[in-house]
Parts: C-alpha cells; structure tokens; sequence
C-alpha cells in the first residue's frame, strides 16, 4: 500500500472508481428497466449487490502482504467513500457487509495482545488468508517473527477446530 499521504485525500483508488461506477451503472440500468422490478425485489438485489462488493473490498485488503499506515488510511478511505456513495443509490440499510469490512481494517490498529483476542473473538467471520495478512501486516519488524509465528499458530489452531 505504498501511497504517499499528501495524496490520500487527492484522489481515490482504481477499484473504488470502478465499484462506484458499476454501481452507477447497476441503479440506473434497475431504474430505466421495462420490466417492473417489486419493491422487496429491487432492494433484494441491491443488498445481493452491495454484499458482493463488500466481500471484494474484504478479499482486498486480506491479500495484503505489507502495508502502510497511508495504505491504511487508504483502504478506511476508499470503503468509507463506497459506503457514501451506495448510501445514495439505495435505501438498503444497513449496508450489507459493511460492519465485516470496517472491523477488518480496524484489526490494523490493534497490539499484540488486543490482535489475539480479536482473532479469537472474529476468525470465524474470515478466512485463512485474511487473517494471516493481518498478521503479516501488523508485526512487519524482524524482532516480531516470534509474535507473528504465535498469532498465525492461533489462527491454524483455531481453524483446524473451525
């Protein structure tokens, strides 16, 4: 996530633009449809619709092999910016998915000691490679190989039991 911080709030990612205007394209391809689409319908493949690209954004950030501090506020920018702009093209609430990402990259942030007693309490809700990247991401430095070996040991322990 190698992005230099004074252009964090310059511009958006790729895949951001891309989500944002499929997205687009999806509302207005539902809303110009000659095929009356019901209300429980329309909201239905909305929610289907967010809860993918949700997944995606997750998949994302969990293949991270190293990360900045600018990356992360990257990935917090990019999602909150997508979660903004679907807020205006859908009633769907809450935003399917949603809860999922901001928890992941909140992970980011944490100690050692709060790190393991989030994938204690979360490694069901992720998969293996998500969370061996949020290891791999938070305890980079040399000094940390043992920390790092104890977490991805949990994580194995926990999902073999899974």
């Amino acid at each position: 996530c190698p992005f230099p911080s004074r252009s964090i709030f310059l511009s958006f990612s790729l895949f951001l633009s891309m989500s944002l205007s499929h997205t687009l394209s999806f509302s207005v391809s539902l809303f110009l449809s000659l095929i009356s689409v019901f209300p429980q319908v329309y909201k239905m493949l909305w929610m289907y619709s967010i809860m993918e690209i949700t997944k995606v954004f997750l998949e994302g950030f969990g293949s991270a092999k190293k990360c900045t501090h600018e990356g992360r506020a990257w990935m917090q920018l990019d999602f909150q910016q997508f979660i903004s702009q679907v807020d205006r093209f859908t009633s769907v609430k809450p935003i399917p998915g949603k809860d999922m990402v901001e928890n992941f990259i909140k992970a980011y942030y944490l100690t050692e000691t709060d790190l393991e007693v989030w994938i204690r309490e979360n490694y069901m809700k992720y998969n293996h490679k998500q969370l061996n990247s949020l290891i791999y991401c938070t305890t980079t430095q040399l000094s940390k190989v043992l920390q790092r070996t104890k977490l991805s040991a949990i994580v194995d322990e926990l999902l073999k039991n899974k």
